[in-house]
């Protein structure tokens, strides 16, 4: 979405106000590493496409994706395609249709007058403005976005208009007249930021920015994981910083939708032929959603 289209009489003293504010102003705390975790202890910790078979009905597919459209990353396209056209449904994590659009891109802006530079500070504001601007973000716009929205655009490669894995998948699954649905609503997944407490949300969003070239660097080193088909290392990269509220956001932002996401599954598994794209990162691990289907009676088998 291309924001210079639609605001194209950007004020240009503003601008040249905020990339004027002197970079020293802006304080950014080292990175801190977390602990390494036990590769040994990871169940499930390599393969991208699953396949999910139970006793009584015909066996599903379970593909990790990226939310992103890296010509690296669709390539798994390919390999899941026989798994996928042989499905009767598809289902992912929330169905990007219209309204489900409108309604997020809705909840990313104050709606109360606030601007982003009163809630993080002028110094901090003028570094995500200069940096959501390579994204097209105009800094008339920047001001009306919530932390979390800054963050989240922040966290994700430059140049990542076009239309994603998950996205492209829906697509195909209605071009084929296969039935659609969403394992999360579009309320679930925004309440995962929502809820987020304000100063937690200032947190992440200050380490983004104050270290946005090392992040954008490690979301290339991300790719080539998926690529390998790695998700330990995924996890060892997702993981790799401590900062206050991360690991509650995480609770939040994986294993609680892991729960709810496994559940869901359910009744698509029961009935067979089913073909479920999720994040990567949420296949992995004890409280992953295989492990959850292994403890539902499921079996869970590695294809690629």
């Amino acid at each position: 979405m291309c924001w210079r289209e639609r605001l194209i009489f950007i004020p240009l003293l503003l601008w040249a106000w905020l990339t004027g504010v002197a970079a020293d102003e802006l304080t950014c705390a080292p990175l801190q590493r977390a602990a390494p975790i036990d590769r040994s202890a990871v169940v499930h910790g390599h393969g991208l496409l699953w396949k999910v078979s139970g006793a009584s009905a015909g066996a599903s597919y379970l593909l990790g994706t990226m939310h992103v459209a890296e010509p690296r990353v669709m390539k798994i396209l390919e390999r899941a395609r026989p798994q996928f056209d042989a499905s009767h449904t598809f289902a992912m994590e929330v169905v990007l249709d219209a309204p489900a659009m409108h309604k997020l891109g809705q909840a990313m802006f104050y709606r109360d007058g606030r601007q982003l530079s009163e809630v993080v500070g002028v110094p901090l504001f003028a570094s995500i403005a200069r940096h959501l601007g390579d994204y097209g973000v105009p800094p008339t716009l920047a001001q009306s976005m919530k932390p979390w929205a800054a963050f989240t655009t922040l966290s994700m490669p430059v140049g990542a208009g076009a239309e994603p894995l998950d996205l492209q998948l829906m697509n195909a699954a209605h071009a084929a007249a296969k039935q659609v649905v969403g394992l999360e609503s579009v309320d679930e997944q925004l309440a995962v930021f929502e809820n987020v407490a304000e100063g937690d949300q200032v947190t992440m969003l200050r380490e983004v920015a104050c270290h946005y070239e090392v992040f954008q660097h490690e979301l290339d080193e991300m790719v080539e994981a998926y690529v390998a088909r790695d998700l330990i290392a995924l996890i060892e990269q997702s993981e790799r910083y401590d900062s206050e509220g991360k690991e509650a956001f995480m609770d939040k932002l994986l294993y609680e939708r892991n729960a709810r996401m496994a559940e869901r599954m359910l009744p698509l598994l029961g009935a067979g032929q089913a073909f479920i794209a999720v994040g990567a990162l949420h296949l992995p691990g004890e409280r992953g959603v295989l492990r959850l289907l292994e403890k539902q009676g499921y079996r869970v088998e590695a294809l690629y």
